[in-house]
Order: structure tokens, then C-alpha cells, then sequence
């Protein structure tokens, strides 16, 4: 069956896109095709997130076959098992933030024009990249306090589980300029693109 064919027919009475709607695809995605797997859509934060995960899952299980098989439940079990939930929630974001898949409004974006949607979303990753900036100095100030408080369970400071939140922050910081400083260069590398073009023309 042609996919022309499965088209309403206000589709196909829509004009084609025009070139400044290439600035809003470049911007945002509102509909994500499914690809094939590639190692390359994979970083260093999935593995690390897989890592903190399945051994969240070794130790709920360890105290789940203690508590109802054994009858005598280890007690640093749910501790642990509560921190590393918490290491995997910020690893995690990490990922987000590299695939631009956290929650976001797209309401707004439909009703404006290619420019000014890029510009939005430009406008939002800089707001996001000044909130993970400040998270992380305020991670950064509170860090040498909790170095004084221990675990109930264990014998470690709460300095261990909030360095490996400040290494989630810093890592989306990172990722965040990148997306900020990459996307700025990539609209201005089209639009000299297009006024060169323009110029060309006979």
C-alpha cells in the first residue's frame, strides 16, 4: 500500500517544507523514529548507569532471600540498596540530558515560526545549563558537610553518595554546554549558509 495513500487530505494539501523549517528540526524532535541499535547511541553514563542498577538489584535480593527465605535479614541491605537508588535516579539523568529526553512542554512550539522555535529552545538549554550549574555549586558547598555524617549501617561518610551526585551534575553540565555551544554554531553555520546562497543566486 502507498504511503500516500494513508495521508489525510489536509496533508496532502500542505506545502512542502520550506528551508527555515530545517532550523526547527535541528532544534527540537517531536517525533523520534525508531533506529536500529548502534553502539554509538550509547555513552559512558549507560554504562555506569547499568552497573549502579544491577547491583541495586543484587542487593534487594540479597535482603529479600534473607528476610523471607533465611528469616534473618541483613540490616545494611535497605540502606544500601535506598543510596543506590538515589545513584542511579542522577546517573540516569545524565542520560536525559545527552538525548534531550526529559520531559519537556512542546505545546508552545507548534505555534511558532522555525526562527523563533529555535530560538526558544536555545533560550531553554541555556536556562537548564544556569540551573545545573547552580545545583552543582551548591552540591559543591554542601559536600564537605556531609563528610561528618556517617551511615546508620555501614561505617561511611554521606560525603560518598553526594560525590557521586555532584559527578551527575558535572557530567550534565558538560554534556549541556556542549548542546548549548553546538546548536548556537549550527543555526549560524545554516543562516551563512542561506545568506550566501541568496547572494549567489543570479
Amino acid at each position: 500500500m502507498n504511503r500516500n495513500s494513508l495521508e489525510s487530505p489536509e496533508e496532502s494539501l500542505s506545502p512542502p517544507a520550506q528551508g527555515g523549517d530545517e532550523d526547527a528540526m535541528v532544534a527540537i524532535d517531536f517525533e523520534e523514529e525508531d533506529r536500529p541499535f548502534s553502539w554509538r547511541d550509547y555513552g559512558l553514563e549507560d554504562g555506569l548507569v547499568f552497573v549502579v542498577f544491577w547491583s541495586m538489584a543484587g542487593v534487594v535480593f540479597i535482603q529479600f532471600f534473607t528476610r523471607y527465605v533465611l528469616g534473618s535479614p541483613l540490616g545494611w541491605t535497605e540502606e544500601v540498596a535506598r543510596y543506590l537508588l538515589i545513584c542511579v535516579g542522577f546517573l540516569a539523568a545524565t542520560i536525559g540530558v545527552r538525548k534531550r529526553s526529559h520531559i519537556r512542554i512542546d505545546l508552545v512550539h507548534r505555534y511558532l515560526t522555525p526562527p523563533l522555535t529555535a530560538l526558544l529552545v536555545w533560550l531553554v538549554d541555556v536556562g537548564q545549563l544556569v540551573y545545573f550549574i547552580t545545583l552543582g555549586w551548591v552540591t559543591w558547598k554542601i559536600l564537605p558537610l556531609m563528610g561528618a555524617q556517617k551511615m546508620t549501617s555501614l561505617a561511611m561518610g554521606m560525603d560518598v553518595l553526594y560525590g557521586v551526585v555532584l559527578f551527575s551534575i558535572i557530567v550534565m553540565v558538560l554534556r549541556q554546554a556542549w548542546q548549548v555551544a553546538t546548536r548556537h554554531n549550527l543555526r549560524s553555520r545554516r543562516k551563512g549558509s542561506g545568506s550566501d546562497a541568496q547572494g549567489t543566486r543570479p
